[in-house]
């Protein structure tokens, strides 16, 4: 009994001691708050504010980047295509998401042998409002193309996040190898806008599959597009943990050493064309190419004049391309390093625009040309 009295009393004043101590704790921590704040009290604000505009941003990133429900019945609606084979097909993603895809096929003559095109779209709509634009590809470049609706678009099962887009591209690439009416040997991956950064990111962990890649209209990275879209102080300083989607295409394109077409839109209202210009710059490809087409919107490129005839010259390059010992020597020739390979009869005037510190080519100051296409 004595005993579990004095075990009792041990316990007792054990817990006292503790209790005391914790509220002397809380005290300091009080005071010391509230000194800090009287001192440094603008400061503290301010960094409230950068973080409860982070917190928000990150939070809500996807809605800003993502627009699969426009236009309106996107999601419900997806056109296919009348009068030509084509295939309506889902697959499942290594995380279990199934996705839609359209299969359109050359039956020309050289079916058996031609390209294969895998079509990333941009952030809006689905693989059905783009098939104006990949019927004219049939036509013109000879090629098979397979449309792709990421996740959260369209018929496509799951939510759109750039994790799960590239996912999705992985997918549709081992979806690919598995045909055998497909040339594995002559896969192309076209991306226009969010889907140029799907393609630079699957073309960069899968150089050893991918023939080629064309990119157009699209960004280094969803940071810079941040701080080019809203330009307000905070904005230009956030740090990259705070971006949720990322998409760094400038650092992963130079993973892509393939031969690379950049389609660049000068006249693009949401993209800075210097990105473009940018991206190419960066691009360690031996066999690279720049598309310029003066007229060209964000939307609206591929109904410039040209622009057909500069995918078919590039694709014709790629599949015609010299060995590995013939390039070295044309890239080590300065007097390729500017070379026109498109005859279209645009003219147009090229600025220097605004480089960033790590680029280290630059362009003349003022160059003009009557072609579409540079190496």
């Amino acid at each position: 009994m004595e005993k579990s009295w004095m075990l009792w009393n041990f316990v007792e004043r054990w817990l006292v001691a503790l209790a005391s101590w914790s509220w002397a704790l809380c005290r300091i921590s009080l005071l010391s708050l509230i000194v800090t704040f009287h001192l440094y009290g603008g400061i503290v604000l301010l960094l409230l504010i950068f973080i409860s505009i982070a917190g928000i941003l990150y939070k809500f990133q996807d809605v800003l980047l993502y627009f699969p429900e426009q236009p309106s019945s996107s999601r419900l609606y997806v056109p296919m295509p009348t009068g030509i084979p084509h295939e309506n097909i889902f697959i499942r993603t290594k995380d279990g998401v199934r996705l839609n895809l359209i299969l359109i096929r050359y039956t020309g003559d050289s079916s058996p042998y031609s390209p294969t095109i895998i079509y990333f779209h941009g952030n809006a709509g689905n693989i059905g409002h783009r098939l104006p634009n990949a019927l004219l590809m049939l036509v013109n470049l000879k090629v098979n193309l397979l449309l792709v609706d990421y996740r959260g678009y369209g018929k496509s099962e799951g939510e759109a996040s750039e994790e799960g887009l590239y996912l999705d591209s992985e997918a549709v690439l081992d979806y690919v190898m598995t045909r055998p009416d497909l040339d594995k040997t002559k896969i192309f991956l076209f991306g226009r806008s969010l889907g140029g950064a799907v393609a630079i990111h699957l073309a960069s962990e899968n150089s050893h599959r991918i023939s080629a890649i064309m990119v157009e209209n699209t960004f280094l990275s969803i940071p810079h597009m941040a701080s080019t879209l809203f330009s307000f102080f905070p904005m230009r300083y956030l740090p990259l943990w705070c971006y949720k989607n990322k998409f760094l295409s400038y650092r992963k394109i130079s993973q892509c050493r393939m031969p690379s077409l950049f389609i660049s839109g000068l006249s693009d209202q949401l993209i800075p064309p210097v990105m473009m210009k940018q991206l190419y710059e960066l691009s360690p490809s031996r066999t690279k190419r720049l598309a310029i087409f003066p007229d060209g919107t964000h939307n609206d490129t591929w109904q410039c004049q040209g622009y057909f005839t500069a995918l078919e010259q590039f694709i014709k390059e790629v599949i015609k391309s010299p060995s590995p010992e013939e390039m070295a020597k044309t890239s080590s020739n300065p007097e390729m390093k500017l070379r026109p390979v498109c005859r279209s009869p645009l003219t147009f005037a090229l600025l220097n625009p605004e480089i960033q510190p790590f680029l280290q080519n630059k362009w003349d100051p003022l160059f003009q040309c009557k072609c579409t296409m540079f190496c």
